[in-house]
C-alpha cells in the first residue's frame, strides 16, 4: 500500500525503516521524511537513516504490513489525535472504523453555521471507508476487493489531512 502523509514535495532525507521480529525480518514498511516533516514520524518505530539524493519523496509510505495492521496504523497516527473521542480498537474493523466517522462528523456537526470543506470530506471520506468495511462484513463485496478500497479510502484521507496540518 502506499500512503502519502504529507503534501511536501521535497525529497527524504531521512528513511525510517521497519522489520519484522520474526527470523526472516521482513520489511514492513518504509518512509520518508524531509528535515522540515521529521516530526511526523515520531510514531513510526524503526531503523532510521540518512537517504542518499533522490531515494525518496517527503511522506511517502510502502507499508507491506497486512490489512488489519495498516488500518489500526491509520487509526493510531492520524484518525484518532484528530478526532473529539480516540477511537479505541472495536471487536471488528468496521466497528472502529463506524466510531471515527461519528467522531469525526460531531466535530464538524455545525456544518451550516461554519462550513469547511476539507474536515466535510474528511467525515465523509471516514464515512464511506466504514460503510465498506461494514459490507465486507455482510458478504456484500468480496473481502480482498473490499480491503483495497477501504485502504485506499484511508490513504487518500490521510493525505487530505495532513494538508490540514500544514505537513
Amino acid at each position: 500500500m502506499l500512503r502519502q502523509i504529507t503534501t511536501c514535495t521535497d525529497p527524504a532525507t531521512t528513511i525510517i525503516e521497519r522489520h519484522s521480529a520474526t527470523g526472516d525480518r521482513t520489511v514492513l514498511y518504509y518512509l520518508g521524511t524531509c528535515r522540515r516533516h521529521r516530526w511526523l514520524a515520531r510514531e513510526w518505530r524503526g531503523q532510521r537513516r540518512r537517504a542518499p539524493g533522490g531515494e525518496g519523496r517527503c511522506g511517502v509510505v510502502l507499508d507491506y504490513r497486512s490489512y488489519d495492521r495498516i488500518v489500526q496504523s491509520h487509526v493510531d497516527l492520524w484518525i484518532g489525535p484528530a478526532s473529539i473521542e480516540h477511537p479505541q480498537k472495536h471487536s471488528t474493523i468496521a466497528h472502529t472504523l463506524r466510531t471515527a466517522a461519528t467522531s469525526r462528523a460531531r466535530s464538524t456537526a455545525d456544518w451550516a453555521r461554519n462550513p469547511w470543506e476539507i474536515e466535510t470530506a474528511l467525515a465523509a471520506a471516514l464515512d464511506h471507508a466504514a460503510t465498506i468495511a461494514e459490507a465486507i462484513d455482510a458478504g456484500a463485496v468480496d473481502a480482498e476487493s473490499g480491503q483495497h478500497q477501504v485502504l485506499a479510502v484511508l490513504s487518500t484521507a490521510e493525505t487530505i489531512d495532513a494538508a490540514t496540518r500544514g505537513a
